[in-house]
């Protein structure tokens, strides 16, 4: 039976790597991911029909998932079963450059609530196996692969040589993933609007 599952953001959190803002000023901060509709997200070299485990050298174990709209869920829950019954706050946008994965995560605040953020960069081992080699504050340049600033603000010794192993799904249960309700997080404005009023016709036939 799988663990209770803490976000992997905690870990970011508890190492000082996650940024904390007001939604408005945070959004700016995602500078390169954002939504579009162009197909074959994953260019064929990683699969997405299931979920990851990830175990870090403490034997923790987190799970997470791709989407083929591009969302990205940090935290999956399980029952007793071993079936999924819901997904984290945090939600994720992820694109692929080259053999890397990059994720950028946020959980959107509600009125006096703080919105937080973090991001994480995979690579891609094999089709089933990806080695977390980045995670912590958002990156500014999609280009800088390097990103030393970056790196060595967080500890990431936990997960170092640490690898995601895929797990197949017979069905993949729906993501509601909050942020593509804003507009800001659209390559194209039309896109954006033809994603609202898929929103508003499945309401109405919910009705």
């Amino acid at each position: 039976m799988k663990k209770v599952i803490i976000l992997l953001l905690i870990s970011i959190n508890l190492s000082g790597c996650v940024g904390i803002s007001t939604y408005n000023n945070l959004k700016n901060d995602f500078s390169y991911l954002k939504f579009d509709n162009k197909p074959n997200l994953t260019n064929g070299l990683f699969n997405i029909k299931g979920y990851y485990a990830l175990t870090d050298k403490t034997n923790y174990t987190s799970y997470f998932m791709f989407f083929e709209d591009g969302s990205f869920a940090n935290q999956v829950f399980f029952d007793k079963e071993n079936n999924i019954t819901g997904f984290s706050v945090y939600n994720g946008i992820y694109k692929l450059y080259g053999d890397t994965i990059k994720v950028q995560i946020m959980f959107k605040g509600v009125g006096l609530t703080s919105s937080s953020f973090g991001e994480e960069w995979y690579k891609i081992v094999d089709k089933n196996t990806l080695e977390l080699i980045y995670f912590g504050m958002l990156t500014t340049v999609a280009e800088d692969f390097n990103s030393i600033t970056y790196i060595k603000a967080c500890d990431i010794s936990k997960y170092k040589s640490s690898y995601a192993k895929f797990i197949p799904l017979d069905s993949i249960p729906e993501f509601n993933n909050d942020l593509k309700k804003d507009k800001f997080f659209w390559e194209d404005e039309k896109e954006w609007k033809e994603y609202m009023d898929s929103l508003k016709l499945k309401k109405k036939k919910n009705e």
